[in-house]
């Protein structure tokens, strides 16, 4: 991994007079609607994890419910509070975070040697040799091409713990690292969760079905605790999307009741996200007032420091 700094934009800190959502420690199902307001959840038993490296495996089977966005958004307000973060690209999809956020390659390393995710599971190069630099100071990067869905066809030797070893037992220098886990509850999603502390979860908040996804993928997760990682917990639900509605309401409930040590972030909507993908831009980059990332900020100093501020 070769850094190049001069070609990286500083990722500063959000103003504290932005309209952040007000934080408790219950999903609010007793007012009435109309004085019912949206508000993040910080449960009285959550604590943050001390592990150092932290990892962080983001995951729902169901696709479009926002899981790239909120590995960026979080690992960049981490970067803001100081923290070094990689961010794997285990989604093997052409529009995925490579795509959105690519990596950055000295002009001294030759193709051949622009090690990617998939050379990682065929032993071809380390974790650490497939991590790049990214137009963001302190945001690394490993990048995966749609070559990494043959990790699932053919199944390497040891690929369901390949990355719990990179990222557990060899050394390196980042303070958290977060899994950006593809569509599906496969082999690549399952070595996310195998080698993560916590997992986030996003749900569409406007999508009744992503109670059912997140229920399904629950039960990959409780698999994984009872037989490879029994100290892996479900750290937080990102409600995506958010807009105020019953139903938005509804969900919420449903989440805070399923996993009740977890926190609920309400991930407001933006019309903006889409205009940042086109110019390979955060969301914190081409819009920093914009409400969805305050909420991401919120939700990502409530995990690594057990406060939003």
């Amino acid at each position: 991994m070769k850094e190049t700094q001069e070609q990286t934009v500083p990722v500063r800190r959000l103003r504290d007079d932005l309209a952040f959502l007000d934080i408790v420690t219950e999903w609010d199902t007793l007012s009435g609607y109309h004085q019912w307001k949206a508000a993040a959840v910080v449960p009285a038993t959550f604590r943050p994890r001390p592990d150092r490296p932290y990892v962080i495996a983001v995951a729902n089977q169901k696709g479009g419910v926002g899981k790239t966005i909120t590995s960026l958004e979080l690992g960049l307000a981490m970067v803001a509070r100081g923290k070094r973060v990689r961010i794997v690209n285990a989604d093997p999809q052409d529009a995925s975070l490579t795509a959105w956020v690519p990596a950055i390659y000295p002009d001294d390393v030759a193709e051949a040697d622009r090690y990617t995710l998939t050379d990682v599971y065929y032993e071809r190069c380390t974790l650490a040799q497939a991590t790049w630099p990214t137009r963001y100071e302190g945001l690394f990067v490993v990048p995966s091409l749609p070559d990494l869905a043959t990790v699932e066809k053919e199944v390497p030797t040891g690929a369901e713990t390949c990355l719990r070893y990179h990222l557990r037992e060899v050394e390196d220098d980042f303070d958290v690292t977060i899994i950006d886990s593809g569509p599906s509850l496969g082999l690549l999603s399952v070595a996310g969760l195998v080698a993560a502390h916590d997992v986030v979860i996003p749900v569409q908040a406007a999508s009744a079905l992503d109670i059912k996804g997140a229920v399904a993928l629950y039960t990959t997760i409780h698999r994984v605790q009872s037989r490879m990682n029994r100290d892996l917990r479900v750290a937080a639900i990102v409600l995506t999307d958010f807009e105020r509605s019953s139903l938005a309401r509804e969900i919420g409930a449903e989440m805070a009741k399923a996993f009740p040590d977890a926190l609920i972030i309400p991930a407001r909507t933006c019309v903006d996200i889409g205009k940042a993908q086109m110019k390979q831009q955060a969301l914190r980059e081409f819009s920093p007032n914009a409400t969805t990332v305050q909420d991401y900020d919120q939700g990502a100093g409530v995990l690594v420091e057990g406060h939003a501020a």
